[in-house]
């Protein structure tokens, strides 16, 4: 029998538009209009036979939507991953059949062949559990072996956070998960297969465990029994590394601390305008515009922070990264703190991903106070101080103590200082607090 796309019938594009949209309003934080236009743009039919794989990148309400469906037959014995959400989104006309369309990463078997798809290799559908379900990607783990992430949010062209991923592993920076395989059709970039992290926690599992035991116990933070300094020292060390490995791959640009100054003054004066008119605030901006050296700009992490990073018994790994290595976009229209080449590829000072670690340290301690103290009585805020001072002084160590890391941070500890203040104030702004 000839396989007949679905698309391509007029019965089935409309089954596959309400598909889509079904499956765009269950995805979280993924807000869109009641019926949004859906443009139907590649399909694929991975395997056939029941169960089935059909593969669909779609533009739906003005996002590039990816969704692989696995088909059964009505009736189907069907087992799937307790979500709490029903991965079933509606009925497709494949051949002479109308089967039952579900989100395939939510089954343990067709999940299993999508990725023996990407890799060539047999899987055990027995091994495949969940792992994540987010508003960006889907992931499942093959026994302690490997994790397969889809992603349901595509851009045109090559992923960015793939690019660097693979960039960073050819030039032997081992602080990561290592890519295995890459699912790509065309130009459109689907899916990673990387090394599995067993027994992973996040950092801000572990900072958070810290904070909380000196919260109960008092004292100086490195007295407590969970003090996090030794840890914060290996962050700043693997933190340097993938700076100096991200130099090697894609080469650095200039970048003028004056026009840094301009452009962060405009970017928390549009966020957070109450802040901007802080006298410290004022201060510490008027330094930033004393320093009239040139800096060096790399691709960076874009987002390095506490949940980004993980702890395993053999040292500190880091996470996914933000796309294209520049940090989320806040969508208020304030100038980006980055030089964009001709590519579009942003550049930033690596001091940038420094400064986010650095406010992520203040935004945990901030975090269990509140958990611990909502009315503020106990009166946390000099032991919090005391823990995020400890912990940034250890990262910086371990930061700037990395055999080469001179070369891409200017001279001067002053220097180095009102940058990663005036870099953490940008950070901050961008959560509106």
């Amino acid at each position: 029998m000839t396989f007949v796309d679905p698309a391509s019938t007029s019965d089935g594009q409309a089954a596959l538009e309400r598909i889509l949209r079904a499956y765009v309003a269950r995805r979280p934080g993924w807000p869109t209009e009641v019926e949004p236009e859906v443009r139907v743009v590649e399909t694929e039919m991975v395997r056939r036979g029941r169960p089935g794989l059909y593969d669909v990148v779609a533009e739906v309400g003005g996002r590039i939507v990816h969704v692989a469906l696995g088909l059964r037959i009505g009736g189907d014995d069907v087992y799937f991953f307790p979500s709490g959400d029903d991965p079933v989104l509606g009925v497709l006309p494949v051949d002479d059949d109308r089967l039952v369309a579900f989100d395939a990463l939510h089954d343990a078997e067709t999940a299993a062949l999508l990725l023996e798809h990407v890799t060539g290799e047999q899987a055990d559908p027995a091994l495949v559990r969940p792992v994540r379900y987010d508003d960006e990607s889907s992931a499942v783990a093959s026994g302690d072996a490997l994790v397969f992430t889809v992603y349901d949010s595509l851009e045109r062209g090559p992923r960015p956070g793939i690019e660097m991923l693979v960039a960073l592993d050819d030039e032997g920076f081992n602080h990561l998960p290592a890519p295995l395989s890459i699912w790509r059709r065309g130009t459109w970039d689907l899916g990673l297969v990387q090394e599995h992290l067993p027994g992973a926690s996040t950092g801000w599992a572990l900072a958070l465990t810290s904070v909380r035991d000196l919260y109960a116990s008092g004292g100086p933070p490195d007295m407590a029994g969970g003090d996090f300094g030794s840890e914060a020292h290996r962050l700043g060390t693997m933190a340097a590394r993938m700076h100096l490995a991200l130099e090697r791959a894609f080469g650095r640009r200039k970048m003028e601390h004056s026009q840094l100054a301009d452009a962060l003054a405009r970017a928390v004066a549009i966020r957070t305008p109450m802040r901007a008119e802080r006298p410290e605030v004022v201060a510490l901006l008027d330094e930033l515009r004393a320093v009239t050296t040139t800096g060096d700009a790399i691709r960076t992490h874009g987002d390095l922070h506490l949940g980004r990073v993980w702890r395993t018994e053999q040292g500190w790994y880091v996470g996914d990264f933000a796309p294209g290595g520049r940090p989320p976009d806040p969508g208020d229209g304030s100038p980006p703190l980055a030089v964009v080449d001709e590519q579009g590829e942003a550049y930033r000072l690596p001091l940038a991903d420094v400064a986010d670690m650095m406010w992520s340290f203040g935004h945990v301690a901030a975090s269990a106070a509140a958990e611990r103290d909502p009315s503020g009585v106990e009166g946390l805020g000099e032991l919090a101080d005391a823990w995020v001072e400890r912990n940034r002084r250890a990262f910086l160590a371990g930061y700037l103590g990395v055999p080469g890391i001179s070369t891409l941070v200017p001279a001067g500890r002053d220097t180095v200082r009102v940058l990663i203040e005036s870099l953490e104030l940008e950070r901050g702004s961008r959560e509106r607090s």
